[in-house]
């Protein structure tokens, strides 16, 4: 099965609410995912972080995929042009969104240090919104023997959101908490008129808690693997010539207004 109910991580559902309104809704418009590059996958998808690698719920909406879905995305760079091609994308590697931002208060803060405290290691924590009518593509965020799992925590949704994979229509309701893998094909889908928040992060299962989300890794070499990719991002130094090829691929990741 794709998902799973997590019933052993409690929250108040009210307060979550009530803070997502007050806290994260004030923080300003959501950050569309690719900035101003509106991806074709994503198309009417973003939010805010919740954790990230600067610590401003702003970072980490980094992600560019053009109109045949080929994402720019990547996390185990093979060469020195990748991590070049990381740093001009300001791209970063899950483990390192980490750090608590602006949005990171009270009920919120909370079901963070509770998943830190059961061993999830929650990453790339995010409230996120899937505007009224929006849908991404049928895709997947990794290869198949990859482990790429994330919870949700619906925050205001209705039956006509979705989740669906393995021919399977889940609807994730709210006060309740899923796994789900992300490393096969999926889709979401908001169908209805108002737009659907949920609480979204990465997540590696270290203590074996779920019944089919545990991580088998070592979680250490994936921090020191994160951390040696940064290292190597930030002393990559870019040629005048790959910033304008760069750029030229940037562009082709714009979706074009009509």
């Amino acid at each position: 099965m794709f998902y799973e109910e997590l019933d052993f991580i409690k929250f108040d559902h009210d307060k979550l609410v009530a803070d997502v309104k007050q806290h994260v809704f004030s923080l300003g418009a959501q950050v569309i995912q690719g900035e101003e590059y509106e991806t074709v996958a994503y198309h009417g998808f973003g939010g805010w972080s919740i954790t990230s690698r600067t610590g401003d719920f702003r970072d980490g909406w980094d992600f560019f995929q053009n109109d045949e879905g080929e994402a720019m995305e990547v996390y185990f760079p093979k060469n020195d042009n990748n991590y070049k091609s990381l740093k001009f994308f300001n791209i970063a590697h899950s483990m390192e969104h980490k750090n608590p931002t602006q949005a990171c208060v009270g009920e919120i803060a909370s079901v963070v240090k509770q998943m830190e405290d059961l061993g999830l290691y929650p990453r790339r924590v995010r409230v996120t919104c899937l505007k009224a009518g929006a849908k991404s593509l049928v895709h997947k965020d990794a290869d198949d023997n990859e482990y790429m799992a994330r919870i949700h925590i619906p925050i205001i949704t209705n039956k006509k959101c979705v989740f669906i994979s393995e021919g399977t229509t889940l609807h994730m309701e709210a006060g309740k908490a899923y796994a789900v893998w992300v490393n096969n094909w999926h889709q979401i889908r908001n169908d209805s008129e108002d737009d659907r928040y949920h609480i979204i992060c990465d997540f590696y299962d270290t203590k074996g808690i779920t019944k089919g989300f545990s991580y088998k890794g070592n979680i250490q070499e994936l921090e020191d693997h994160a951390k040696l990719m940064r290292q190597k991002i930030d002393e990559a130094v870019i040629e005048p010539e790959l910033l304008v090829k760069f750029e030229e691929v940037r562009q082709t990741f714009v979706t074009k207004k009509v």
